[in-house]
């Protein structure tokens, strides 16, 4: 830091307190600035809010861009003082939320303070609109990370890519623009973000149980879930599929079949899905009948669109209330040509069952 700003910061650390009735950047924060951005040849700096930071980067700055209310007659004690450099000071007044949308920088930035209303969403939003035009290299200033709408922003900073966190001076956080690629403003790709690395177990815990356990483990889970919630079906049966194999390839249409024993007023049905979407077709035009203990049908895999996804099969023995719904949706899928997907009943509500996946295969 040479002489001259030493000067200037001194008489403004002198001063700072009568320049912002809202509140002011600690005197250590403030040292911080300066020392940072004297480091950088700053062409040009922005700045939200208005303060001793705008008196002491209007000497740090070349072009040195203010967007703020004059909330506690900040921008007009700042203006009034014979410390700011106004040659080289822009004032955009105004809400941020709304001035830095409608504003355009036409050159990249090598500071930027962010300062401006702390309700959240705003720092997030005043960082979206800066954070496309800082250069590697450059100076990125959060204030009042104490607040914990500011805090959400500094853990984000923190995590992200393009940002490296150098030091927090109380409640003042500075951070170095690194050289990774700017974030698309215009697009999404949240996955691609460190911050977004790993979901909320808390939330999440029951997609990460169903991705590893196997579904006989996860229908057991169920079943103990929803036990006493309704009767038992007070039928009993066992069904098996014997072709097509686990993992098979198979075209868009085929056969399944395999082997089932059950009581009387129990019904065999097959369904399909593909692995990946809530709910199940049945199929055929009823349940399905067994000869002799063995029993088949014909099933299709999607369309043109599903090759190369991987689908379940499952059989299923289920009891009169079931059956009725089921054939009911067949008869309504007639009529209509709609064919929305079934939910399986609860694991103590199915007399028998079982499961098979393949992979489709082909156009």
């Amino acid at each position: 830091m040479t002489p001259p700003v030493q000067e200037v910061l001194n008489e403004i650390l002198r001063v700072q307190t009568v320049l912002h009735g809202a509140g002011t950047m600690s005197n250590d924060a403030l040292r911080a600035v300066a020392r940072h951005a004297s480091a950088r040849n700053v062409r040009r700096s922005v700045e939200t809010g208005c303060g001793a930071t705008t008196l002491l980067l209007s000497h740090l700055s070349a072009n040195h861009t203010v967007f703020a209310l004059d909330l506690g007659g900040s921008v007009t004690n700042v203006r009034r003082s014979p410390l700011l450099r106004q040659r080289v000071v822009s004032f955009v007044g105004g809400p941020t939320q709304r001035t830095l949308a409608q504003h355009r920088f036409w050159e990249t930035l090598q500071v930027a303070v962010i300062d401006g209303p702390h309700a959240y969403p705003f720092p997030d939003l005043e960082c979206y609109f800066l954070y496309p035009y800082l250069e590697a290299g450059a100076l990125l200033v959060l204030d009042d990370i104490h607040i914990r709408s500011v805090n959400n922003l500094f853990h984000f900073l923190c995590s992200d890519e393009m940002f490296h966190l150098d030091e927090v001076v109380r409640t003042t956080a500075f951070f170095t623009r690194t050289d990774a690629p700017t974030f698309d403003p215009v697009g999404d790709g949240w996955a691609q973000q460190r911050y977004n690395a790993r979901t909320l177990v808390r939330y999440s815990w029951r997609s990460m149980l169903t991705s590893v356990l196997p579904r006989p483990v996860l229908r057991f889970l169920a079943s103990y879930r929803d036990a006493g919630r309704q009767g038992e079906t007070g039928l009993n049966g066992a069904v098996r599929i014997t072709s097509p194999r686990h993992g098979e390839g198979v075209a868009d249409a085929g056969i399944v079949r395999g082997y089932a024993s059950f009581s009387p007023g129990a019904y065999l049905w097959a369904l399909v899905r593909r692995h990946d979407v809530d709910g199940w077709w049945p199929q055929g035009d009823g349940p399905i009948p067994v000869a002799d203990g063995c029993w088949s049908a014909q099933v299709r895999y999607g369309g043109p669109e599903d090759a190369g996804f991987r689908f379940e099969i499952a059989a299923v023995v289920v009891a009169s209330t079931v059956n009725d719904v089921w054939i009911e949706w067949v008869q309504n899928v007639k009529s209509t040509g709609l064919f929305p997907p079934v939910q399986l009943p609860v694991a103590h509500r199915l007399v028998a069952e079982c499961f098979r996946t393949v992979r489709r295969v082909g156009a």
